[in-house]
């Protein structure tokens, strides 16, 4: 799902990146920014370790190895992640415990370090859950095309292995070309009001991992008095196969203006750094019919980091947009996911702090001369299976400097496959914070139709 950049301000850039995927699902932060959600993944109920179901003969295992068996079995999959890693820095485990401490990473969202551990499970009789969990890893990872010879793999060897035939299904799912449509509005306390029709075709190459897109897009903005509506075609490209993940979007307005624009982004350490750079269609980004007449464009430079740590993940963002009208916008996000779950798996704190900053105020975009800043927390709920999911999310803000005042915004959305080939998708999004000495309040909602061509 894609949800509709926040009124009078605007969204986080990874809205503006190249291939962003119009379908990701993304919460809105009380300022007005996004926050894109990682792909959901299923977390076992507790006991549900594969490799206990294994014919292999339990060894006896010293106290401390003992301790990760038991918390596995009793649903400790952080706890356990952290010690197996402990674990494995100073020994090697027996090939059970091996699979216990693989799982309990990748369930608890440390890809990374999960590699490894299933890699090193290359025979044996766990080689096929191992293959499996290697698999299932590279798909959270968005990287489908390296997870289905995996799931072949394993299936040449057990026809009927139920986890590999799921994670089939989903890989190619993900591969196959797909065409969406896509419906959408906002409105804000100033009675600005934007409408949204989009149609976008993805495709990969043999490989799987060359992804093309072609898209076409209208907008109508209005205010009191005054309409404005664009139409842009949209033509992206990322090579996945290269070392930098190199990615890139062309887009062409087809009214008020008939400008090129290009992006383009590349990928450092291991995925975890993003470097973004290009020229956008700032007029459209403000959602303000006198912007969209304006004819506006920026030049933009955006940089993300993402670092895994104890407490949970932490992501940076960084973006500068030089403005044709003279002005320039910058924004930072600094955003924790934590392991914490007071509540269960299901659901997720969050907290983070969100600023922007404006060389001068106009009526035509947020640009708060005297800057914004917010800290923000909040708790996320996501809940799905294989055909199927949702999440809500609500988050209070305070202002911490400039023109920010207490905020709070909430988010929902979901998708279901109807068959194995048609889905439907929606987003939900509304916040209330301080904008020029006043409350400002906003809302969106999006619905999408998905095809699979296969």
């Amino acid at each position: 799902m894609f949800a509709t950049v926040p009124l009078g301000g605007l969204a986080q850039p990874n809205s503006l990146s190249p291939n962003t995927a119009i379908e990701s699902q993304r919460l809105g932060t009380p300022n007005g920014g996004w926050l894109p959600l990682p792909s959901f993944k299923f977390i076992p109920i507790p006991g549900a370790q594969k490799a206990s179901e294994s014919d292999a003969q339990s060894p006896k295992r010293p106290p401390s190895q003992q301790r990760i068996v038991d918390l596995n079995t009793a649903g400790e999959y952080q706890t356990v992640g952290t010690a197996g890693l402990e674990l494995m820095a100073k020994e090697k485990p027996d090939d059970e415990l091996q699979l216990i401490i693989a799982n309990s990473l990748a369930w608890t969202g440390r890809l990374r370090a999960a590699i490894p551990a299933y890699e090193a499970l290359t025979s044996g009789p766990l080689a096929s859950a191992a293959q499996v969990g290697l698999a299932n890893v590279h798909r959270w990872r968005g990287r489908d095309d390296i997870a289905k010879p995996l799931y072949d793999k394993v299936l040449a060897v057990e026809p009927e292995n139920p986890d590999a035939i799921e994670g089939l299904e989903l890989a190619n799912r993900e591969l196959s070309p797909r065409t969406l449509i896509e419906v959408g509005g906002s409105t804000d306390s100033t009675d600005n009001k934007r409408r949204i029709l989009t149609t976008n075709h993805r495709w990969r190459d043999q490989s799987g991992a060359k992804i093309y897109e072609v898209e076409a897009s209208g907008v109508q903005d209005s205010l009191p008095g005054i309409e404005a509506a664009q139409q842009e075609v949209t033509l992206r490209h990322h090579d996945l196969s290269l070392e930098l993940k190199p990615s890139l979007e062309l887009s062409m307005p087809t009214r008020y203006d008939h400008s090129l624009y290009a992006s383009g982004a590349i990928k450092l350490a291991d995925d975890q750094i993003t470097l973004e750079a290009g020229r956008v269609n700032w007029s459209r980004i403000a959602t303000n019919p006198n912007a969209l007449r304006a004819s506006l464009a920026a030049t933009h430079l955006g940089a993300s980091a993402t670092q895994d740590f104890s407490m949970g993940t932490v992501q940076g963002k960084l973006h500068y947009y030089n403005i044709t009208d003279g002005n320039t916008i910058f924004t930072t996000n600094l955003h924790l996911a934590s392991v914490w779950r007071p509540l269960g798996d299901h659901f997720k704190p969050f907290a983070g702090i969100e600023t922007r900053s404006a060389k001068f105020n106009t009526s035509n975009y947020w640009s708060p001369e005297l800057g914004s800043g917010i800290l923000y927390a909040g708790l996320l709920g996501e809940w799905g299976d294989s055909n199927s999911n949702l999440f809500a999310s609500a988050q209070l803000g305070s202002g911490i400097y400039g023109e920010a005042g207490s905020s709070w915004s909430i988010s929902a959305g979901g998708k279901h496959w109807l068959s194995n080939d048609v889905a439907i998708g929606m987003n939900l999004w509304a916040m209330s914070s301080w904008r020029d000495g006043s409350v400002y309040k906003a809302q969106s909602v999006n619905l999408n139709l998905e095809k699979l061509w296969r």
